[in-house]
């Protein structure tokens, strides 16, 4: 028999039943837009590792040819002098987690609710939040690593009003790697309505009948409300190229189980997930001197102070160019775009929008 610890639903308590309607069942509101964009997808050949033994998967990569080399002299005078390939690894840490939900039998007896089935059809959704919270704690560790910083951000740590100008400053971040090109830009929902008011954003019709797709400069834009907006309005846009997010996620065997205890509290149920994930940025590798205990980097990413990622090699392989930039905070919305209120609101309506004044569109 199962022992189950924990504090399980309790609806019986709010039970009143002179008048009780059908229950309506809340879904997570978070939009978890990064799974839907595709910029976080699922590995295949990365995601085959995850079950082996052990805290995190190595990964063997040979070097590209040393193209600073000279050519030699061919002559019948002088030898040929052969070089080496020369090879690296790079570690991915794996995340083990686990979460649990359940409900007694007598509160969903008492109240008629479907407890079970809720708790079923929002684990995909809690996951998705965690890989998205997961995501962003990746993207900030890894830009605190000074050479990534360098090659792939723009502005971050001095920030300024959007302008175009800056935002093809930080394209240039891209280099010219045709693997990378971007094609998405991911903003916080203030970003967009800030762009929005300032005519920066394009639209293409995919089908009749079908949703506008948002753009701007080329680059289908993605809101996730969970990209960190403070008080002033200090906030990032992340653009990303193709395969720029390497993730992938594993269930080991007894991963999904629904447990009973038919004593605790009358008879209870619970439904448990346990999976194994892994999330970097492709071209960035896990660096096992700044923290060298796989079991405490899931703590290290939500403290959010420590570079844990290097580049593998060459960071142009590195697909994802970071912008940071300042908007108007009458965008910044406790609760709804941002945990905390804005520092300053504007109430004067007719104040000129903050554009790059070397354009005439704002594009």
């Amino acid at each position: 028999m199962a022992t189950i610890t924990g504090n399980v639903t309790d609806l019986s308590a709010n039970f009143i039943p002179e008048v009780w309607l059908d229950w309506v069942y809340d879904r997570i509101t978070k939009t978890n837009n990064f799974f839907k964009s595709g910029i976080i997808a699922q590995d295949p050949i990365l995601g085959n590792q995850l079950l082996q033994p052990g805290l995190y998967v190595t990964i063997p990569h040979m070097n590209a040819i040393d193209t600073s080399l000279a050519t030699q002299v061919w002559n019948n005078k002088n030898d040929i002098t052969t070089n080496g390939m020369t090879s690296g690894t790079e570690n991915d840490v794996k995340i083990y987690e686990a979460q649990s939900f359940g409900n007694s039998d007598y509160d969903d007896l008492v109240t008629g609710a479907k407890t079970l089935d809720q708790i079923t059809a929002q684990f995909t959704d809690y996951w998705g939040v965690v890989d998205t919270q997961r995501l962003i704690q990746v993207l900030n560790a890894a830009f605190l690593n000074a050479d990534i910083a360098t090659a792939k951000s723009f502005n971050v740590g001095k920030e300024k009003v959007f302008a175009a100008t800056d935002f093809v400053k930080s394209m240039a971040r891209m280099g010219d790697v045709n693997s990378g090109k971007p094609t998405q830009i991911a903003v916080n929902s203030g970003t967009y309505n800030y762009m929005v008011q300032n005519n920066l954003i394009e639209y293409t019709q995919p089908s009749v009948g079908a949703t506008p797709i948002a753009n701007y400069n080329g680059l289908t834009i993605v809101q996730d409300d969970q990209i960190p907006l403070d008080a002033k309005g200090t906030t990032a846009a992340y653009i990303f190229g193709s395969g720029a997010v390497n993730y992938s996620v594993a269930t080991p065997q007894n991963g999904v189980t629904t447990d009973r205890d038919n004593l605790k509290q009358g008879g209870i149920s619970a439904i448990t997930h346990k999976r194994v994930v892994t999330t970097h940025m492709a071209g960035t590798a896990a660096d096992m001197t700044v923290e060298s205990d796989p079991t405490k980097w899931k703590d290290d990413l939500i403290g959010g102070s420590k570079a844990l990622y290097k580049p593998v090699d060459d960071v142009r392989n590195i697909h994802v160019i970071k912008y940071g930039f300042t908007i108007d905070p009458d965008y910044v919305i406790k609760g709804v775009n941002s945990e905390v209120a804005a520092a300053t609101a504007s109430t004067d309506s007719t104040k000129t929008p903050a554009v790059d004044p070397t354009t005439t569109s704002g594009k």
